[in-house]
């Protein structure tokens, strides 16, 4: 009590503060066992208290000059200092401009941030607390990231591969029933596939009953709209053939009426000569003789048109099926084509799934430890500096946690990926 009246009413307050961290201070701890007293800087958030002086008390953002700006004194150097230093100086600025009941006392009311960068899972700006260490930033930020082991890749790899092979093998059996199934319809042969000489024994049965069954079901629709067509065609050269009969039988009546009619003329003829016909009825048979001869020019162009169309007939019933049998050559090509480029394909993603089933089997990796660095500011630029996981932080320490990719094993061959693909 005696302390208090003796005190000067102005340093009051930071007396009590020095006397409590002095209180709370372990006995006997030496200087190299205590943090370094913190030292304001640029981003910190400074509480200044004067009792009983409102417009003196409030919240300071240092700013990146380093300097606060506060009432009666202006600009005030605050970086790079205690909050007693920074508390002594503005006491003793305020004693020069406007005398206070009591000492300012200065405290940190929220530190500037560090950062967090590198393999974690949320990587960013977090608070600073006194005494945080490395650790603590990196379990703030989530932890360490998980590491993408060789094992994840090359297990999608393997089953990418897999589906690969298996669709290159489908495919392979789907181009030789269509192959088959062509080959027949140049042949105009039936279409009976050898399921065993066709298939493979890695393609499911039901599978291949699927694709014999569908290429079967296209070979009866080709074979049967082809018949329809030429069915179709055949039946217009028959009414040709009619035709050709009719105009046949009536040119042959013509020719039979002309004869008459060339009988009746030399008849009139002879008896004009006479004198026992008048020459108008001789001129009457003449014109029915020449009007006769005329029908039957008519008939044989009717005919001649006849024997034109029943021969466009038979050529398009020829020409269908020569486009069916040119359109299965020009598909053959192609599927043989599409079948060499299968081969490579299912060779490459064959020997893909080989290589990457030894990698597989050979394990996974070691995860290789994290390793930390911080960047600090040091006057007006940053350091590089080495650090652990109880290395301790300041504020605007820039933590980064590197890990290298885990190394994979050395591949090896795996046995049950080499029985799937040759079956042995």
């Amino acid at each position: 009590m005696s302390l208090r009246r003796m005190a000067p009413r102005g340093s009051l307050a930071l007396t009590a503060a020095v006397a409590t961290i002095a209180l709370l201070r372990p006995a006997g701890a030496g200087a190299a066992d205590r943090p370094a007293e913190y030292r304001v800087g640029a981003g910190d958030l400074l509480q200044i208290t004067v009792v009983g002086e409102t417009e003196l008390t409030g919240k300071f953002r240092v700013g990146p000059d380093g300097a606060i700006s506060y009432p009666l004194v202006g600009s005030l150097a605050a970086a790079d200092r205690s909050v007693a230093d920074l508390a002594q100086d503005l006491a003793a600025r305020l004693a020069e401009r406007a005398p206070t009941r009591s000492a300012p006392l200065v405290e940190v009311a929220e530190y500037a941030p560090v950062f967090a960068s590198g393999e974690l899972e949320r990587p960013g700006q977090y608070a600073f607390r006194p005494g945080m260490v490395a650790l603590e930033l990196v379990a703030v930020a989530g932890g360490l990231r998980r590491p993408r082991l060789a094992t994840d890749s090359l297990m999608l790899q393997v089953i990418a591969a897999e589906q690969e092979v298996a669709d290159q093998r489908l495919a392979r059996v789907a181009a030789r029933v269509h192959r088959a199934r062509i080959a027949a319809e140049i042949a105009r042969a039936p279409f009976a596939p050898d399921a065993a000489a066709l298939g493979d024994p890695f393609v499911p049965a039901a599978d291949l009953t699927a694709i014999v069954d569908n290429e079967k079901a296209l070979f009866e629709v080709r074979k049967t709209v082809l018949a329809g067509q030429q069915a179709a065609l055949r039946s217009q050269g028959a009414n040709y053939d009619q035709e050709i009969a009719a105009l046949r039988r009536s040119i042959a009546l013509h020719e039979d009426e002309i004869g008459l009619l060339q009988q009746e003329v030399n008849t009139a003829q002879g008896l004009v000569e006479k004198g026992l016909a008048p020459l108008p009825r001789l001129l009457a048979s003449k014109r029915q003789l020449s009007a006769t001869r005329r029908d039957a020019l008519d008939l044989d162009s009717y005919l001649a048109r006849a024997r034109q169309n029943k021969l466009q007939i038979e050529q398009k019933i020829q020409e269908l099926g020569d486009q069916q049998a040119k359109d299965n050559a020009g598909a053959r090509l192609d599927l043989d084509l599409n079948l060499a480029r299968i081969e490579r394909k299912l060779r490459a993603a064959t020997a893909a799934l080989t290589e990457t089933g030894g990698r597989l089997a050979a394990g996974p990796a070691q995860i290789p430890e994290p390793s930390f660095r911080i960047a600090r500011v040091a006057g007006d630029v940053y350091v590089d500096l080495p650090a652990d996981e109880f290395t301790r932080l300041e504020p605007r320490d820039i933590l980064r946690v590197d890990r290298p990719e885990p190394t994979p094993a050395p591949a090896r061959e795996s046995r049950a990926t080499a029985e799937a693909i040759t079956g042995r």
